[in-house]
């Protein structure tokens, strides 16, 4: 048949092409290619040959650099947003592939895959819970790291009982290490005392930490305002937005699946909430449940950390425009491979 004939033609010399640019040295990726490796990523012949297009429209040289270069495919996913995003399922499907995408590469950046061994290599004002059997939970902070042991400031949370000492305490220590992951380790308090007239407590440095919870998304930090509600319940709650104003808030940092929220006083563990604030002129609305809180007593506010209902496909990919920054990249910036 000639239109096979054709094809088979066709194919040949864009094979011979990427041959002859491969023997010069060269590293651009031949269309086969490119459709190859797209379909390996999962997107469809018809998403593939979209963001195709797409490369071409964002000035990107090589669209081959989109399946290693978050930088190159950011500007990529900008050229394909906008408003018929909105309107068309496919452009939104096609963009929650791409995001997906967009997530591995950034996981695969050195920072987010070295993990810690040592309480030693925990830096000052690092956030802790110390669990004491039998008490709970306590909140405190790395006040300074010293090769014998952490100086940590005087533990906060429930009533401690009459003649309680810290000294000699066994405890279990967990804390969250920005951008990798959550971190637990067993250890004891060598002394409470008083360090500049503070009171602080010593524990026990450990080389056996166990990395537990990885980061399972992206999160940007904000300052955006908000309102916050309180829910009896997450079911039917929806991403339906409220018509009264709620509890005055300031969003402190924003992922695909959680966020956190700074409100004025105290707060609690386990309360169901919905936060309402806007990503340009989109107004989001997200669900969850709080899941620890950080309380300055000096500010008198507490940061609620909560883990969010799965969002829509559209508030999801919103959400991942503001916090990979990809409608405000610009043309031809200087890249790497893997962002």
């Amino acid at each position: 048949m000639p239109s096979l004939a054709i094809i088979v033609v066709v194919a040949l010399l864009l094979a011979l092409v990427t041959l002859v640019l491969f023997l010069k040295g060269g590293k651009r990726m031949g269309i086969i290619e490119f459709m190859a490796k797209a379909l390996q990523s999962g997107l469809s012949p018809m998403e593939a040959g979209r963001l195709h297009e797409a490369a071409v429209a964002a000035d990107i040289d090589d669209p081959g650099k989109l399946f290693s270069s978050a930088l190159d495919l950011d500007r990529a996913i900008a050229s394909i947003g906008g408003a018929d995003v909105e309107r068309s399922k496919e452009l939104s499907g096609l963009l929650d592939k791409l995001y997906g995408l967009r997530k591995r590469l950034e996981f695969e950046q050195p920072r987010y895959k070295k993990g810690v061994k040592s309480s030693r290599q925990m830096p000052l004002g690092q956030r802790m819970r110390i669990l004491v059997e039998g008490l709970g939970v306590f909140h405190a902070t790395v006040v300074s790291n010293n090769p014998r042991f952490l100086v940590v400031s005087w533990p906060i949370g429930v009533r401690l009982p009459a003649g309680f000492l810290w000294n000699s305490r066994r405890v279990s220590v967990y804390f969250w290490r920005r951008d990798d992951a959550g971190y637990v380790f067993d250890s004891f308090v060598l002394d409470d005392l008083r360090m500049g007239g503070v009171p602080v407590i010593h524990i026990a440095h450990s080389e056996s930490l166990l990395r537990t919870q990885k980061r399972m998304s992206v999160r940007a930090k904000t300052t955006i305002p908000a309102f916050l509600y309180l829910l009896n319940r997450i079911e039917g709650a929806f991403e339906k937005p409220e018509l009264r104003p709620g509890f005055r808030a300031r969003l402190a940092d924003l992922s695909e699946d959680g966020f956190a929220i700074a409100i004025g006083g105290k707060a609690k563990e386990g309360l169901l909430v919905k936060a309402q604030f806007s990503l340009g002129t989109r107004q989001i609305v997200m669900c969850g449940t709080v899941k620890s809180i950080d309380f300055d007593r000096n500010a008198n506010q507490s940061t609620l950390h909560i883990q969010a209902v799965s969002p829509s496909p559209r508030t999801r990919n919103a959400i991942r425009t503001f916090v990979y920054g990809a409608n405000t990249v610009t043309k031809n910036p200087q890249t790497e491979a893997g962002g």
